[in-house]
């Protein structure tokens, strides 16, 4: 430090002199010349020989100005040549003067500033730094970068995500309003289709547990409204495929999906059957019931004959149903004389009593080529009665000695005998086609033996008990038409 303080004396010494020089008279010329001793002091030699030496101690005077006059004056060096007072290196050079840190600028300076995330320099606000200098980031509420979105809010079930993606069917998270479910797959046929809209029946969409899904409300197709494939018994009727669904049995419908009926192979309790093999067995009658003698069906397969419904005896029908007497008809219908011959005549015996519920086995009292009611007939040791119980005979003897006990003019229904429109005295009589007298032997060929409408025919009369009953009017032609008698054999 004294060394720096002794260089600068030297230099201000010199510098005032010159400048004192400079001050004096216009005819006057001072001129100083500086130099160092070897003491370490400096000496000024003015131009008119004055010499002035100066200390380069701390605590050295300063030199002498050369007035105009030649006198030398002393000064306080402190007063005008204190080194600070021009160059202390704080009062101009001082480096925080310019370059501060803590200094603030202004954000978009591309300077980053201590209050700033970032400074990009630029005014575009969707790129990584805001013209806030806030850093972008998803949630901030401005769409940058990447972002499909930003509402700037943490709601993950609005219009966009806190991912900033736009919703959208498919991404795993329900959009509330828009979507019923997201189950974040392209599975159409699983508890969420691909629309986000939840499984349900009748999205016309197979899904979950559905067995199908036809998109209708109809509960009459192979798809009813619960999506559950058509089956019997669930309570639909499948239209063209059930008659019924009563979701089982019930007195209307089988459990088959059918119409409950006697004879459908179906046994149905509800309706009151017993048994049901499509037709009469030896263990069930054909009115769906048990085989039972007594029980008032006349069940042939099962061995009765006749079925008066009791078990009593002397009533015709013998307590093992079997008839005590041979019953005996004249038929409600007319026929011409082509009765399809022997066979043809039976069928139609046999028709009408199955009709009226009689039961039995029955054939035709005609004769023709072919038979005879002598030979084709069981020759009964009881009784013939008529359909309403009136005895017509003892026995097979009694009903054949030209005789009968009452007229044979009641039909299988009950009712009187019809009249046919034969000619015989007259007309208006209810004749019958035989062709055989009253002993069941043939009388003559009639109508070809029945086969035919052409040529004449042999007539008995329904009203009449003698032998006429059997042989009363030949002739005519077997186009007209008139009724036949029944026997139960």
């Amino acid at each position: 430090m004294d060394m720096f303080k002794s260089a600068w004396g030297i230099e201000a010494a010199l510098a005032i002199g010159l400048a004192c020089a400079a001050c004096g008279g216009d005819d006057e010329t001072t001129s100083t010349t500086a130099g160092t001793t070897d003491d370490g002091t400096t000496t000024a030699t003015t131009s008119d020989g004055t010499q002035t030496t100066a200390p380069t101690s701390s605590d050295a005077t300063v030199g002498t100005e050369s007035e105009s006059d030649g006198t030398t004056a002393g000064t306080d060096p402190t007063d005008a040549t204190d080194p600070t007072d021009a160059t202390d290196p704080t009062d101009a050079t001082d480096p925080t003067d310019a370059t501060d840190p803590t200094d603030v600028g202004s954000c978009g300076d591309g300077n980053v500033d201590a209050d700033e995330e970032c400074d990009d320099g630029n005014d575009i606000d969707d790129d990584a730094c805001s013209n806030s200098c806030v850093a972008a980031v998803c949630g901030d509420g401005a769409t940058q970068l990447d972002e499909e979105c930003d509402d700037g809010n943490d709601a993950d079930d609005d219009a966009c995500t806190t991912a900033c993606v736009a919703a959208s069917c498919g991404d795993g998270i329900v959009w509330t309003g828009n979507e019923e479910c997201d189950d974040g797959n392209d599975i159409d046929d699983d508890e969420c289709s691909n629309a986000c809209l939840a499984a349900v029946c009748g999205d016309a969409v197979l899904q979950g547990s559905e067995e199908c899904d036809d998109g209708n409300d109809v509960d009459t197709d192979e798809c009813p409204a619960m999506c559950l494939l058509a089956v019997c018994g669930d309570g639909y009727l499948y239209e063209g495929v059930e008659e019924c669904d009563a979701m089982g049995e019930s007195d209307q419908c089988d459990d088959d999906c059918t119409a409950a009926e006697c004879g459908d192979g179906v046994v149905n309790m509800s309706a009151g059957e017993e048994c049901d093999e499509g037709a009469e067995t030896d263990m069930c009658d054909d009115d769906c019931t048990a085989a039972e003698c007594g029980d008032g069906v006349v069940n042939m397969t099962a061995g009765e004959l006749c079925d008066d419904g009791n078990q009593l005896p002397d009533d015709g029908c013998t307590p093992d149903c079997q008839p005590e007497s041979k019953r005996a008809f004249v038929s409600s219908a007319l026929y011409n004389g082509n009765l399809g011959g022997l066979m043809g005549a039976d069928d139609k015996c046999q028709t009408l009593a199955d009709a009226a519920g009689l039961g039995g086995v029955w054939l035709a009292w005609i004769s023709t080529a072919g038979g005879s009611p002598n030979t084709r007939f069981t020759k009964s040791m009881q009784p013939y009665v008529r359909i309403d119980g009136v005895q017509i005979a003892d026995d097979w003897m009694d009903l054949t000695d030209g005789s009968l006990d009452a007229p044979l003019n009641v039909t299988e229904l009950g009712g009187p005998a019809p009249v046919g429109n034969t000619s015989c005295a007259g007309g208006g009589h209810p004749t019958v086609w035989t062709a055989t007298l009253a002993d069941a032997n043939p009388w003559a060929t009639a109508c070809n033996d029945f086969t035919s409408t052409a040529g004449s025919g042999l007539w008995g009369e329904a009203d009449l008990t003698n032998t006429f009953w059997s042989g009363w009017c030949s002739g005519g032609n077997c186009s007209w038409v008139s009724a036949i008698y029944c026997f139960e054999q």
